[in-house]
């Protein structure tokens, strides 16, 4: 047995004894979630002026002055996921770890807890154990668990009894189900992962002796956590991550409330309610958007001096400029994109073969307009995964042209970008129908075989992503990032003129 495994088998907490019946009491939860690294201001893509709004600095003002501003100890701060992935501070090493950068930055704002999330696996189980074993806050999950049960990480807990304000407050971890298909299959078999429902269910029947109030925090998307409060009746509340949907107003099935903030720190939710005899008798939420104007209290001067030198750190290796976007390169999850051509014709050259293709769910922000930098191509393909060459013929590429247009019919994600590949098509009879399929300009051939090129994460997921296993898939010794760098050297970073996909008047 490992000995981060031993550790996280030790962090197991006996529960507390049951509360004492107490009259009306205030509590304030604050959360963020799917943060992905964004330690600096982001746009606002929700406002017009694309405003910069957040930032750990501005994040930790609006929580101090929460807790400035209501009684004793009786703030409860929670991340629901995803901290890690989605800017270049999460690749430098710190701390211990790959994204060990975050530690500190969490730790200044004073974080109680988080739900372990998908793409904390992204670099690997044994990395993502150096983080949590030296993380300030508390990793949750209660369906992530070891081989032969129990806590799988350094710290972790599958929930947590709080006390705020006299109040008895659990707190249950959630990660999504879908990590079978989102992480490397070698580690993914070092781990059981219990259905979301069946562990939320348990562990409510354990709490809810014990607490005065129960929250889910979870890392399983907004569709999933509606599914959940139908399903498991007596949750109190559920603070939500991994869909980034940003709630202005708080849902609520049946008795459960629920709650998400977006992602990238860019916006607070805050939840203030009264708990009296084991039920919330008042609940307000809002949606904080951290503008700067907005903010109350003075920044902190050695968080803002911890954010400058990250700052500095990642301009010193990523701020070199390699090419001029004119216009922006947009993205989408679920139809042919600028950035999606750019990078598969990226992936695709020097290579030799036929097609590529890139999983539209690996576009993580939009590149440009203005300097193209190291720093802003590893925004934009932050998972470092390995370029591979492999065969496919010319059944599966036009199993995946029909894949591709039923996730555009349907708006849908699993959508693959493609360079070498085009394809016409139109609905009939309200589906989606293909007319004709080209590679290289020419016809499609069903029988032949064609070279393809695609990252380790589409091959390693083929199922997902290609219907057939990759044949003879070799890797070429460089990550997807890295073919994006070299390209942005070499060629104008613009929208490539020829669209893959054409839809015909239906």
């Amino acid at each position: 047995m490992s000995l981060w495994l031993v550790l996280a088998l030790g962090c197991a907490k006996a529960p507390p004894a049951p509360p004492e019946v107490v009259g009306p009491r205030p509590l304030t939860i604050a959360h963020t979630n799917d943060v992905h690294g964004h330690f600096e201001p982001e746009p606002a893509d929700w406002d017009p002026a694309r405003t910069p709004v957040g930032g750990f600095v501005r994040l930790e003002q609006e929580v101090r002055a929460l807790r400035a501003g209501r009684p004793a100890d009786s703030v409860l701060v929670l991340d629901g996921g995803d901290q890690l992935t989605g800017t270049p501070l999460t690749d430098l090493e710190v701390d211990g770890s790959r994204g060990g950068a975050m530690h500190a930055l969490f730790g200044a704002v004073g974080f109680d807890a988080w739900a372990v999330g998908n793409h904390e696996f992204d670099k690997g189980l044994d990395n993502l154990a150096a983080y949590t074993a030296r993380h300030p806050s508390l990793p949750l999950s209660a369906n992530v668990l070891a081989p032969g049960g129990g806590p799988l990480l350094p710290k972790q807990e599958l929930s947590h009894v709080f006390v705020r304000n006299g109040l008895r407050v659990g707190v249950i971890g959630l990660t999504t189900q879908g990590l079978a298909t989102l992480m490397g299959k070698a580690d993914f078999a070092r781990l059981q992962l219990r259905s979301e429902v069946d562990a939320a269910r348990e562990e409510l029947a354990r709490l809810e002796p014990i607490t005065d109030l129960v929250v889910v925090l979870s890392h399983i998307g907004l569709e999933n956590d509606l599914a959940l409060a139908e399903q498991v009746p007596g949750i109190d509340l559920i603070v939500g991550g991994h869909s980034h949907t940003r709630l202005p107003e708080a849902k609520q099935v049946g008795s459960t409330w629920i709650v998400q903030a977006g992602s990238y720190g860019r916006s607070l939710g805050v939840v203030d309610l009264t708990v009296a005899a084991d039920s919330i008798t008042s609940f307000q939420y809002a949606l904080r958007d951290l503008t700067p104007a907005t903010a109350t209290v003075p920044p902190d001067p050695a968080l803002s001096a911890l954010v400058d030198s990250y700052r500095g750190k990642i301009e010193a290796e990523y701020g070199e400029v390699l090419a001029q976007a004119p216009a922006e390169l947009g993205r989408s999850y679920n139809h042919e994109s600028a950035l999606g051509r750019w990078i598969a014709d990226a992936l695709r050259d020097g290579t030799g073969a036929d097609v590529a293709f890139y999983n539209a769910g690996g576009l993580r922000a939009d590149l440009g307009p203005g300097p193209v930098t190291k720093g802003s191509l590893f925004n934009c393909f932050p998972f470092g995964n390995q370029v591979m060459r492999f065969q496919l013929d010319g059944n599966a590429l036009m199993g995946i042209v029909i894949g591709n247009l039923a996730a555009e019919h349907a708006e849908k994600r699993g959508y693959l970008s493609a360079s070498g590949l085009s394809w016409t098509w139109r609905v009939r009879n309200g589906a989606p129908e293909v007319v004709d399929v080209k590679v290289g300009g020419q016809p499609l051939q069903l029988d032949r075989r064609y070279t393809v090129v695609a990252s380790s994460y589409v091959t390693e997921q083929w199922q997902k992503h290609l219907g057939v296993a990759p044949t003879a898939p070799e890797a070429l010794g460089y990550t997807d990032y890295d073919a994006a760098v070299a390209y942005a050297r070499k060629a104008p970073v613009v929208d490539p003129p020829a669209r893959r996909g054409t839809r015909l008047a239906d």
